[in-house]
């Protein structure tokens, strides 16, 4: 009879015990639409085109997160997307509004991320702190003008984001980017040109934890 009061008693303790969200050793895979939304006013073109600046206009892709969790509270994060094409505008000048070049790139980040809540709460606001590598390809200079092609680019990238368990394996994503994208033309009439992206990054989705 005693033994099974201290079983009962054990069982009633372990069922009381809510269930961590987040363990050490946790791996975290999330996908969703990831939309990336330069900043205005991203090169002043004017000595290729008089009173030209150039827009680089935005894009969504397939975005793809893994996270493994070093701790409860701490993640570290890869940021991936399948390519992202961008056109970029005239804005002013002769060309005001015309396409003056296309682009593709890939933004690969690393991330570090901390948790604040407790490990057993089912909604997890995260901050983050990580090195963004963009590299360029396919670009085509529509306009003629002479764009050439872009640099690669390093920069920082700053994070939030939230999940929410909807159960022990499956959660929802929300997550925002600030990165600092910045690049330079190489080659043609531009050459030299630097051109500041700087884009937000807002990615909605969901994921499995593993």
């Amino acid at each position: 009879m005693k033994l099974l009061k201290t079983l009962l008693a054990s069982a009633v303790t372990v069922s009381a015990m809510p269930a961590l969200a987040y363990e050490a050793g946790d791996i975290l895979v999330k996908a969703g639409a990831v939309h990336v939304a330069p900043k205005d006013n991203n090169a002043n073109a004017s000595a290729v085109v008089p009173n030209t600046k150039l827009d680089v206009q935005s894009d969504t892709q397939l975005g793809l997160t893994a996270v493994y969790m070093v701790t409860p509270k701490v993640g570290v994060e890869l940021l991936a997307a399948t390519p992202f094409e961008h056109e970029v505008e005239a804005d002013g000048g002769a060309l005001d509004g015309a396409t003056i070049a296309t682009t593709k790139h890939l933004p690969p980040t690393v991330s570090a991320q901390y948790y604040p809540l407790e490990a057993g709460s089912k909604l997890q606001p995260y901050v983050g702190l990580g090195i963004n590598h963009t590299f360029f390809f396919d670009e085509e200079d529509d306009a003629n003008i002479g764009t050439g092609s872009l640099k690669p680019s390093w920069g920082l990238s700053y994070s939030v984001g939230v999940d929410y368990m909807v159960n022990d394996q499956w959660l929802v994503n929300a997550a925002m980017w600030k990165m600092d994208i910045d690049t330079e033309i190489r080659g043609g009439a531009a050459d030299g040109l630097e051109v500041e992206i700087d884009p937000l990054v807002i990615m909605v989705g969901g994921g499995m934890k593993f």
